[in-house]
C-alpha cells in the first residue's frame, strides 16, 4: 500500500526568494532532525535550469517499537534532493527520496514553487509525498500510518521555518540596507 500526503501554502513573497531560503535553509535551529546537508552536484542542464543535487543526513525518528527490522534500527538515513530553478519561467522544481533503507521503505516527495496566478509577487506551493513499504506485514502498515503523519508535519513544519528564515533574513536585509542609507 502506497500512502500519499499532499501540502499547499501561498508565501507572500516572489518565487526568488522562497527558492534561495529552500536552498540554504538546512540545517538550520529550527529543525533539530537534520544533522547534515551537502551539496553533491550543481550545473546547468540542456533547458537551461540551475540543477543542484544534496544529500542530508536526518535522525531516524522512526519510533522503536517499529524498528524491529535490523536496517531500520539506525541512528540516521540519508535523503536525496534534486531541484531544478528555472529562471526564465519563474519556477522551482524539488524532488527527494530516501537512499537509506530503501528496501524496506521508499518515501519519495515533489514540490513545485511557482508565481500565483493573482500575484506573480507571491509564490504557489505544492508538495505531494508518498511512502511505500515494501512488506513487512502488519508492522508495514503502522509504519505507513506514522509515515503519513510525519509527512503531514513535516510538510507543515518545513513552510513555517521557510517563513521564519525569509522573515528574518528580510530583517538582516533591511537593517543592512537602512544602516548603509543612513550612513552613506
Amino acid at each position: 500500500m502506497t500512502v500519499t500526503v499532499t501540502a499547499e501554502h501561498i508565501y507572500q513573497a516572489p518565487v526568488e526568494l522562497v527558492a534561495a531560503t529552500h536552498l540554504t535553509k538546512f540545517p538550520n535551529e529550527y529543525d533539530k532532525d537534520i544533522i547534515s546537508c551537502n551539496v553533491i552536484e550543481r550545473n546547468t542542464d540542456k533547458e537551461g535550469r540551475l540543477y543542484t543535487k544534496r544529500v542530508a543526513a536526518v535522525r531516524n525518528v522512526l519510533p522503536t517499537f517499529l524498528r524491529r527490522v535490523s536496517s531500520l534500527q539506525v541512528e540516521k538515513l540519508e535523503l536525496q534532493e534534486e531541484c531544478w530553478w528555472n529562471r526564465k519561467k519563474r519556477t522551482f522544481d524539488v524532488e527527494s527520496q530516501n537512499l537509506s533503507v530503501s528496501d524496506w521503505v521508499t518515501m519519495k516527495e515533489a514540490s513545485t514553487y511557482k508565481p500565483h496566478h493573482q500575484n506573480p509577487n507571491w509564490t504557489q506551493f505544492n508538495q505531494e509525498g508518498t511512502i511505500t513499504v515494501h512488506g513487512l506485514g502488519r508492522i508495514g502498515s503502522l509504519i505507513e500510518l506514522f509515515g503519513k503523519r510525519f509527512l503531514s508535519v513535516g510538510a507543515q513544519r518545513g513552510i513555517t521555518i521557510t517563513e521564519t528564515l525569509m522573515a528574518e533574513r528580510s530583517k538582516r536585509f533591511s537593517r543592512v540596507w537602512y544602516s548603509e542609507f543612513l550612513f552613506a
